[in-house]
């Protein structure tokens, strides 16, 4: 009976428990393998005249199916495929570019892969980290990309992936001790995120507000005085006629003045009562 029972577990599988995955698309194949993907995507479908599936690029590239399968998903978070059926993908333009211009000039055509990495997701997560600081680990870089990622440890071999990627696109560059920087993207257009426009305040609002009142026949007078008091016992009838007498003797056109006091605008017509008014 124990033997029976020893034998029976023996024979039992174990059952792995679930794996989180990231909540974003990650690569499941290395960059060069990526590469090779990509460029079946252009041959398979045409140069992108032609909805293709995977088996197709399996074909063309010489790659298993399953593999390509695999980064689909990659692939089309990443902007470099897009998908017009379920079931098949179509290489965008730029993906087309590098794939054509590779064979003649690889250095050059990745251009063309770091324009459209500059409009994805990890892709502006690296731009925002090199915004901050001009170096950074290559393990600075896998955390900042797995947080945004929703990624678990079980993911850090694809985030090796995706890192690797972006070095070979030119987007990131890599030193001998694995120190990482942003590459010379001059070349490439980066999004564009115009300011916000500034608040100006329009004749037509100031017209309707009960501060003022315009003339648009006679312009507005541009004399600004400023009065500080720094004693209130100051505030008397006498001191306000004096005010009012040398205003008066600097700008006798008989134009209506006006007077603020802290934030708040007063007018002499309508505060007639204070000490102050002119």
């Amino acid at each position: 009976m124990a033997e029976s029972e020893a034998q029976l577990k023996e024979e039992t599988p174990k059952v792995r428990p679930p794996r989180l995955s990231a909540e974003k698309a990650l690569p499941q194949s290395s960059a060069e393998t990526l590469v090779r993907i990509i460029k079946g995507y252009a041959v398979a479908s045409s140069g992108g005249q032609t909805k293709i599936n995977y088996k197709d690029v399996a074909s063309a590239a010489g790659i298993n199916p399953t593999i390509v399968s695999g980064n689909n998903r990659f692939l089309l978070d990443s902007q470099i495929l897009f998908s017009p059926k379920y079931g098949y993908y179509v290489p965008t333009e730029n993906a087309v570019r590098f794939a054509r211009e590779a064979a003649w000039d690889e250095a050059a055509a990745k251009g063309h892969l770091r324009t459209i990495l500059t409009g994805s997701w990890y892709g502006l997560i690296i731009l925002q980290n090199f915004a901050l600081r001009a170096l950074l680990t290559r393990a600075e870089m896998k955390r900042a990309l797995a947080i945004k990622s929703g990624a678990t440890e079980g993911d850090s071999t694809a985030l090796d992936f995706l890192i690797d990627f972006v070095i070979y696109t030119g987007l990131v560059v890599e030193d001998d001790k694995g120190t990482l920087r942003k590459g010379d993207i001059d070349e490439t257009k980066l999004p564009e995120f115009p300011p916000p426009p500034e608040r100006q305040t329009t004749l037509t609002e100031i017209a309707k507000s009960d501060r003022v009142e315009i003339d648009h026949e006679r312009p507005t007078p541009g004399l600004l005085v400023h009065l500080h008091i720094h004693d209130l016992d100051q505030l008397t009838p006498e001191n306000a006629a004096r005010v009012r007498e040398w205003i008066h003797s600097i700008d006798n056109s008989g134009n209506e003045f006006e007077i603020e006091i802290g934030q708040k605008s007063l007018t002499a017509a309508d505060h007639q009562d204070l000490a102050l008014s002119v």
